[in-house]
């Protein structure tokens, strides 16, 4: 019987990458949200990141020098392996799991940049629901389908710009 491990919903079995790979990319991708969280806690000590006032965003935090974020990240260092890391994630930053929610706020001016960027230059964000969501993915491979409805092309396509916001987005949202 092989045990199929998984990490936050994702399954790491039916995959063609090794897997000491995939665990090297699993283990990339939780660091990072962690990185983001607890950057995020360190900020809030140092004074330096208030998600209310506007003049204060996360992305231009300092907290060099900082003994109250110097505190938190000496308190998380001292745990090592002692403790569970959800315990010294609760302990640390008041939250016991991992989220993407510091991640977005991080990013949020890029975020809001993007949306009045698309909406100056009238870009569509999104696909056009047509009814039937495979219809584009097959019309690009060259497929012809028997049956169904495919009675023209969508007229506006996402560009790239809008792709990766909307899988950042998603991104940010299965995980917090």
């Amino acid at each position: 019987m092989t045990f199929i491990p998984t990490l936050a919903g994702l399954s790491l079995a039916k995959s063609p990458t090794p897997p000491p790979l995939r665990w090297r990319q699993a283990r990339y991708f939780v660091s990072t949200l962690l990185q983001f969280q607890i950057y995020r806690t360190l900020c809030r000590a140092a004074g330096q990141y208030d998600p209310q006032d506007l003049s204060r965003p996360l992305h231009k935090c300092d907290i060099y020098r900082s003994k109250e974020a110097g505190d938190i990240l000496r308190r998380i260092m001292e745990k090592g392996s002692s403790q569970p890391w959800q315990e010294t994630l609760q302990q640390a930053t008041g939250e016991g799991r991992i989220t993407g929610s510091a991640m977005r706020e991080y990013f949020r001016p890029l975020e809001e940049w993007l949306r009045n960027e698309n909406l100056r230059t009238q870009e569509f964000v999104g696909w056009v629901y047509d009814g039937d969501y495979c219809k584009q993915s097959i019309e690009t491979a060259g497929l012809q389908v028997f049956g169904g409805f495919y009675n023209g092309d969508i007229s506006r396509k996402p560009t790239v710009l809008t792709l990766i916001v909307i899988l950042s987005i998603i991104w940010a949202h299965l995980y917090t």
